[in-house]
C-alpha cells in the first residue's frame, strides 16, 4: 500500500486531487506493482488494477456489468454530465445504449461532416487573421491553441449533437456555450475531489439537483468550500432549460414534418426523436428514451464529446510542434488529399496511415480521460485476487496505455511509427483504454475520430506549429478530465 492516506479522504486527494494524478499513480506503478492496495474515502477498500488480464476479468464481456461504475462516481458524474450513458448501469444501461446507437450510424455521422468543417474553417480564419495581424507575419504569432480548439469543439458538438449553432467561435456570449464553459472551467483536481466526498453523503445528488438549492443558491457563497457548486448549480439549471426547449422544437418537428431521407435533420437529437417514434409505432411497450433523459443528454454529448476531443486535438499540436520530422510526414500526407477534395469524409481520411499513425500514438500518451473505476457486485476473484463485494477497482487509463512490459522500455515516449509495426504483446482491447472497453466503451468512438481527423488534416495543410518558446513544458490539470491550465500557447504559422 503506497504511503500518504489521509484521515476521512484516504488515497483519494492523491488520486483525484493533484494536479496531475497520473504522475502518482505511475510512481505508485513503478514502486509497488501492476495491482496495489489503496484506502479510500471513509476507510474503504479500494484496489488499482493495470494487467491485461484483470482488465480482461473487469472489463470483459463475460461479465459486462459485474463491475458498474460506484456509486459515488455516478452521482458525481450526472452533477457535471447528466443521466445517460456515462452513470447508468446494468439493463437501463444496456438499453439505453441499444435506443442510442442509430445516431452513431456510419450513414448518421458522415452527414453530419460538414459540421465539422464550417467550424474547423472558422478556426482557421481566425488563426490567419491573428498571424496576418501580428508585427512580423512571417514568423507567425503565439496563439493559445487549446482555448481556440475547445470553442471549435464546442460548436461541432452542439451542431452533431442536437442542432445548435453556438457559434463561439465569435459569439463568446452564447448562453448555452457561456453555462458549459462555467462548468468545466470549476472542474479542477481538488473540486473533483470534495464532489466525490460528498456524493457519499445518502441524498446529496438529489439536493444538488434540486430546483429548491436553485432558489437558495446563495447559500453555496457563505458555506465554506462549496463557492464552485454555485456555479456547477446555475450552469446546469440553464443548461437544461435550453435543452427542453431544443427537445421541444425537436418533437414538434418530428410531428409535423414528414421529409425525404436525405433531407431528415442528422443531429444526433432529431435522429433520437425520430428513432423513439419509430420504436413505439412497432411496439408500444418498447424501451425508449424518455423525455428527462433526453434533456440530459444535452450534458452528456457537451461533456463526452467537447473536452475530450478539445484536449486530444490540442495534444496532437503539441506533439508535432516538438517533433518536426513527424509534422513535416503528415503535412505530405495530407496537403495533397485535402487540396484534391476540400471536404474530405471519414472514409477518405481513414486511409491516410500516418494520421492515423499520428492521433493514436496521440491518445495513447495523453488519454483525455485518465482513469476510471468499477466496483465489484458481488464477490469474486480477479486471477488469484479475491476482490470482496463493493470492492472499488480504478484503472488508470494513462498508465495502461505506457505499460513498458507491452510497449517497451520507450512507452513514455511520442512515437508514431511504433503504430506501424506494433508490439508482439500488444492487446486491442485492453492494451490501449482511451475509449475504454466492454460494455462501457466509448459510444462516440468513431464520431471523436472523425472530427479529430478532419481537424488535424484541415488544420495541418494550412499552419506549421513550433513550440512558444524554448524548453516550454506542458501544464496540465486533471478533474473528470484532463486541460491545458496556460491553454496552450504555440507559435504559429502559414504554410
Amino acid at each position: 500500500m503506497p504511503p500518504g492516506s489521509k484521515p476521512l479522504f484516504g488515497h483519494s486527494l492523491a488520486i483525484f486531487g493533484e494536479k496531475n494524478s497520473a504522475t502518482t499513480l505511475r510512481e505508485w506503478r513503478t514502486q509497488f506493482g501492476p495491482t496495489l492496495r489503496v484506502v479510500g474515502p471513509f476507510w474503504s477498500d479500494h484496489l488499482i488494477m493495470t494487467k491485461a488480464e484483470h482488465l480482461e476479468k473487469v472489463l470483459g464481456k463475460d461479465s459486462p456489468y459485474d463491475y458498474p461504475k460506484p456509486g459515488f462516481l455516478r452521482r458525481a458524474l450526472e452533477i457535471v454530465f447528466g443521466y445517460g450513458l456515462l452513470t447508468v448501469i446494468g439493463d437501463e444501461h444496456r438499453s439505453l445504449r441499444k435506443a442510442m446507437n442509430p445516431a452513431f450510424s456510419m450513414a448518421n455521422l458522415t452527414a453530419q461532416t460538414r459540421f465539422h468543417y464550417e467550424a474547423i474553417d472558422g478556426l482557421s480564419g481566425i488563426l490567419n487573421d491573428q498571424i496576418v495581424s501580428s508585427p512580423d507575419p512571417s514568423k507567425g504569432n503565439v496563439i493559445q491553441i487549446y482555448n481556440w480548439i475547445s470553442k471549435a469543439s464546442l460548436d461541432i458538438i452542439c451542431q452533431a449533437g442536437f442542432g445548435y449553432k453556438a457559434d463561439s467561435l465569435h459569439n463568446p456570449h452564447d448562453e448555452l456555450a457561456e453555462s458549459y464553459h462555467n462548468l468545466i472551467i470549476s472542474q479542477s483536481g481538488p473540486n473533483l475531489a470534495k464532489l466525490l466526498y460528498l456524493m457519499f453523503i445518502p441524498g446529496m445528488l438529489k439536493l444538488m439537483r434540486s430546483s429548491w438549492l436553485y432558489k437558495r443558491r446563495h447559500w453555496l457563497d457563505i458555506i465554506p468550500f462549496t463557492g464552485y457548486f454555485r456555479i456547477w448549480h446555475e450552469s446546469m439549471h440553464r443548461i437544461t432549460k435550453i435543452s427542453e426547449k431544443l427537445l421541444e422544437q425537436k418533437i414538434k418537428d418530428n410531428e409535423s414534418i414528414t421529409l425525404p431521407e436525405g433531407e431528415m435533420k442528422r443531429d444526433i437529437m432529431s435522429t433520437l426523436v425520430r428513432s423513439r417514434k419509430a420504436a413505439l409505432e412497432k411496439d408500444s411497450n418498447a424501451y425508449t428514451i424518455s423525455d428527462a433523459i433526453m434533456v440530459d443528454q444535452v450534458l452528456t454529448f457537451m461533456g463526452a464529446g467537447h473536452a475530450a476531443t478539445a484536449f486530444t486535438l490540442t495534444a496532437v499540436f503539441w506533439f508535432l510542434a516538438n517533433d518536426q520530422k513527424a509534422q513535416a510526414q503528415l503535412r505530405e500526407e495530407v496537403t495533397p488529399v485535402m487540396e484534391g477534395n476540400a471536404h474530405a469524409d471519414y472514409g477518405v481520411l481513414k486511409g491516410l496511415q500516418w494520421l492515423d499513425c499520428v492521433l493514436m500514438e496521440s491518445l495513447r500518451l495523453f488519454p483525455a480521460v485518465p482513469l476510471e473505476a468499477g466496483m465489484a457486485n458481488k464477490t469474486d476473484y480477479v486471477g488469484d485476487i479475491l476482490v470482496p463485494k463493493g470492492t472499488v477497482i480504478y484503472i488508470p487509463i494513462a498508465i495502461v496505455n505506457t505499460d513498458k512490459g507491452t510497449w517497451g522500455e520507450d512507452a513514455e515516449e511520442w512515437k508514431p511509427s511504433r503504430w506501424l509495426n506494433l508490439p508482439k504483446d500488444f492487446n486491442l482491447t485492453y492494451s490501449f483504454l482511451s475509449f475504454y472497453a466492454g460494455s462501457t466503451a466509448c459510444i462516440g468512438k468513431t464520431m471523436a475520430v472523425m472530427e479529430l481527423k478532419i481537424a488535424i488534416a484541415r488544420l495541418i495543410t494550412n499552419f506549421t506549429f513550433e513550440p512558444a518558446y524554448d524548453e516550454q513544458v506542458l501544464n496540465l490539470e486533471t478533474g473528470f478530465g484532463t486541460t491545458f491550465v496556460d491553454g496552450m500557447p504555440l507559435c504559429i504559422k502559414r504554410v
